[in-house]
């Protein structure tokens, strides 16, 4: 089985050098490119890059490139850095202009943002362009210099690989309810659990209510007035617990996918530029919402459920749902608790995310 996975494992590995500030090797059939997280990056490995390299460039993703830019872009583009002063002010002021010095990017760039996302770091990623003769230089210098090399594929493969599979099941009782069972559930890329909350005795050949609801550390369980998660994550095992039966589909992917660290900083730039949720996104180098709704429909499969209806205002669970091969029979909309702290953040929703309030 460890042989059988060995290009995910290199995968995994890489992101975990890459969080602990360590470069690595990614390559295509012409690009070899050394890669690091300019957020974790200490200052003398940054110095070693000048040796290797005159010209080291930070990756800035496309929604980045689209919030300095006057013209709406569509792609990252590279940036080049001098010094380690200039590298750390890009990383922290992120609403200076830089237009002026943006140079185009190249494909192998977007695998570099990709793992860096995977990361949930900031997706700048700090390059290098590396002239080998061929692979088995490269090979070569990355073993002398004890630095994992990637193929491009590699990435790409595990970004798409949505398999989970079970890990435990056992019974759980709920303030609300006391008849709910919870299944923990393990990607196959080795990235996160998700979590199955079964309320009821849900048929396989009925059509259950189902709330795909994301993790929200500050709203689920501090109670946090700047969302509504925690009233909706409550108001849906309500409804179900009412009518007898349904399903919770809990993803970890905190802060629309750019994890809870991200969405701090984001909660920060909205407060010192008083941005809403999307713009303090992009701000950072993330998409509106970077959550994937795949693993949901995996998670049905698992349960044998294939027609379900869908407690959500958001568009988006349901025609993800749908181009992954579960029937949506019915949408139901969950109420919308609104304040002071978080009109600003549901407005958004309406406005700009597409959420909307309809029974159909």
């Amino acid at each position: 089985m460890f042989i059988g996975n060995r290009n995910r494992n290199k995968v995994e590995r890489a992101i975990s050098e890459i969080r602990r500030g360590l470069p690595i090797i990614i390559y295509d059939k012409s690009n070899y490119l050394l890669v690091a997280a300019a957020e974790t990056l200490e200052k003398d490995l940054f110095n070693q890059y000048g040796l290797i390299s005159g010209k080291i460039y930070v990756i800035l993703p496309s929604s980045k490139v689209t919030c300095i830019s006057q013209n709406v872009e569509h792609s990252s583009k590279r940036l080049l850095i001098n010094n380690f002063d200039e590298l750390f002010h890009l990383v922290n002021c992120s609403k200076e202009d830089h237009t002026k010095e943006l140079q185009r990017s190249k494909a192998i760039d977007e695998c570099a943002i990709t793992l860096l996302k995977s990361s949930e770091l900031l997706p700048y990623a700090l390059v290098v362009d590396v002239n080998f003769k061929d692979e088995y230089e490269m090979r070569g210098w990355c073993e002398k210099s004890d630095v994992i090399a990637l193929d491009v594929l590699f990435i790409n493969n595990f970004q798409q690989n949505q398999d989970i599979y079970e890990v435990c099941k056992t019974p759980l009782f709920l303030k609300q309810t006391q008849k709910v069972n919870i299944i923990s559930y393990r990607t196959c890329n080795g990235r996160k659990e998700h979590y199955a909350i079964i309320i009821g005795n849900p048929g396989k050949n009925s059509e259950p209510l189902v709330r795909v609801h994301s993790s929200c550390y500050t709203g689920d369980l501090l109670d946090s007035l700047s969302c509504d998660c925690r009233s909706q994550l409550h108001q849906a095992i309500q409804i179900m617990t009412d009518s007898g039966n349904g399903i919770i589909l809990y993803l970890m992917q905190d802060g629309r996918g750019i994890g809870l660290t991200n969405k701090l900083r984001a909660y920060d730039m909205q407060r010192k530029y008083n941005l809403d949720t999307v713009d303090a996104n992009r701000i950072l180098g993330f998409e509106d919402d970077e959550r994937s709704f795949a693993v949901a429909a995996e998670m049905l499969k698992k349960l044998g459920i294939k027609k379900i209806q869908l407690l959500t205002n958001n568009g988006r669970k349901l025609s993800e749902l749908k181009n992954n091969g579960i029937e949506v029979t019915r949408c139901l909309p969950l109420i919308m608790e609104r304040n002071k702290y978080n009109d600003s953040y549901i407005e958004t929703k309406f406005s700009r995310l597409g959420h909307r309030l309809r029974t159909f």
